[in-house]
Formats: structure tokens, sequence, C-alpha cells
């Protein structure tokens, strides 16, 4: 499989989701790349984005949590390498939706559906928010 945007750049002022069409249960790893050409806002406000997966499409759970980018942080972008192979970090734990600490990555299998969250925090009541990205990945799926 070759590098494929997933979430095409654009500026975004709130926080959102996309659901990844198809199912990745096929995937050997991957590497993600959060790519930020533009934080213009406050130094206070923050963009958070996380990969998840679900068995159901209902219940997500991070695996990979990107480190954060503030307000006034100059265009930069972040990997994230992800192995299915990988022994599980841990075989039972509670379910998080945008909670795994930032700059994390959970190696080990991921149920079938995935999806993209970004969640952008305005630390003042001034609306000025606005963090310009993209996220792609390069996968390898399982011979």
């Amino acid at each position: 499989m070759s590098a494929s945007v997933l979430l095409p750049s654009a500026a975004r002022t709130v926080s959102g989701t996309l659901v990844l069409p198809g199912d990745f249960t096929d995937l050997a790893s991957a590497v993600f790349l959060l790519d930020v050409t533009n934080a213009d806002t406050e130094a206070g406000d923050t963009l958070n984005v996380y990969i998840q997966h679900s068995p159901d499409g209902v219940t997500y759970d991070d695996f990979v949590s990107f480190a954060q980018f503030i307000g006034t942080a100059a265009a930069a972008n972040r990997r994230a390498t992800w192995s299915a192979l990988a022994a599980p970090e841990t075989e039972h734990a509670a379910t998080g939706d945008a909670v795994l600490a930032v700059g994390t990555v959970v190696q080990g299998p991921t149920a079938g559906k995935w999806r993209i969250k970004w969640v952008i925090v305005d630390v003042a009541t001034l609306g000025n928010q606005s963090f310009t990205f993209s996220v792609s990945m390069d996968a390898q799926r399982r011979r």
C-alpha cells in the first residue's frame, strides 16, 4: 500500500471526526504523519489529534495520540509508527476516546474500523482558534 492522505489539509476551527472508509484488519504496520502548516491563534489554544479504532463503529478507542500543538506553534509535522504484529501492550483495558497521553502509540492489533479525531480547544472566549493540518498514512499489508 502506498502513502495516502487520510484527512486533507484544511483550516479547522472546531473539534471533529472523520470515519475512514474500509477495513484495516489486514494491515501489518503504518506510519502516520500529522502535518500542521498553520497554527494562527493564541498560545493557550491547543490541537490534539488521535487515530482510533472500533470493533462496532460506535465505541472508539485511541491507539495513536500525536504530540499536542499550541496556538502559536510554527509549522511542523509529527510522525507516529504503529505495528499490528507487535504483542499487545495490554490484553484487557477500558476503552478511551481522546484520552490517550499525548505522543503515545499503542502497539498491537486493532479493530477494523478506524477514524481520525481532532480536538481543538480555545483557551479564551475569543473564538479565534484555527489550525491548518492534514493526516497521511503509509501502510504495509500483511503478507
